[in-house]
């Protein structure tokens, strides 16, 4: 069980992991050549398939929350929403897209709240026709006041889109039994910081790593708490939602031991909804506000 993380050091979290991010793309980009064609392909499938699950996004009233680098809003306005609410506990990650988005001319208006998901402020009761909340819940302290504040902001019959990461995928079987058997030793400090960031740990400052340093609790992990694929569905009902779709994401092994024939595969894996939910590496959602 991960030690319970403070609102002050969560912000701070994603405030300088923005930051550290906005600094990497600034000196890298994306090179042509560290891309995975295979990838590219697959995430290209995905992308039409949960945009036609969705279905037309004209004259709608959307939300999103963590809007992480702005796809979701591009495509909102490409497909001619009426408005867009853009929710994120980062103001520089706001700030970064709305610098971008701006330059897009859409008739589509525009709002920001930086805000905790678990607390929506600035949004009205049943304001919304669709809340977006991609791999956002597993990084919630408590995601039972999250799913409460997605049905109070959407109207009767609203589609909330929610995808997370799956704590039972096939690809983490023998990871699990491996950390039960040797369980990892909590961090602290520094080495903490330097692990949760990784290649980003380099773009950070020395302020910035000593903050966090502090403020981030023993062992923190940025997935708080993943989901298990009953789990999640049991935990949409109780909230008031109906579940109309459910599927999951490739696993990684589909790129490493099943490349070879993983094109040939992905098309049944798509027709098996139940099967890809069960297994997949994300767990996709879209849920109807019954009451």
């Amino acid at each position: 069980m991960q030690a319970t993380i403070t609102e002050e050091a969560l912000v701070a979290y994603y405030e300088i992991r923005a930051r550290a991010e906005q600094r990497f793309e600034a000196a890298h980009g994306q090179a042509q050549n560290d891309r995975d064609e295979l990838r590219d392909r697959i995430e290209e499938v995905g992308q039409a398939l949960y945009r036609k699950r969705l279905g037309s996004l004209l004259d709608l009233t959307i939300g999103e929350i963590g809007i992480g680098t702005g796809d979701f809003v591009r495509y909102a306005f490409r497909e001619r929403a009426r408005a867009m609410i853009l929710i994120d506990i980062s103001k520089d990650r706001l700030l970064g897209v709305e610098s971008e988005i701006k330059s897009l001319g859409s008739a589509t208006s525009t709002t920001s709240i930086v805000a905790n998901a678990q607390k929506m402020d600035g949004i009205n009761d049943g304001e919304l026709d669709l809340l977006v909340a991609k791999e956002v819940i597993e990084h919630l302290p408590d995601y039972r006041p999250f799913l409460r504040e997605c049905r109070r902001v959407l109207r009767t019959g609203g589609r909330l889109y929610l995808t997370t990461p799956n704590r039972h995928c096939i690809d983490l079987w023998p990871r699990v039994a491996l950390t039960r058997l040797f369980p990892p030793k909590k961090l602290v400090g520094e080495p903490l910081v330097r692990k949760i960031f990784d290649q980003l740990f380099d773009y950070i400052t020395a302020e910035e790593c000593t903050i966090l340093a502090e403020q981030l609790p023993p062992g923190f992990k940025e997935h708080i708490h993943e989901f298990a694929p009953r789990e999640l569905l049991d935990a949409l009902g109780v909230h008031g939602f109906r579940v109309v779709r459910r599927w999951g994401t490739p696993p990684q092994m589909f790129y490493h031991e099943l490349r070879s024939i993983a094109d040939g595969l992905l098309p049944k894996w798509i027709e098996a909804d139940r099967l890809s939910y069960v297994l997949g590496d994300d767990l996709r959602i879209i849920a109807e506000r019954v009451s």
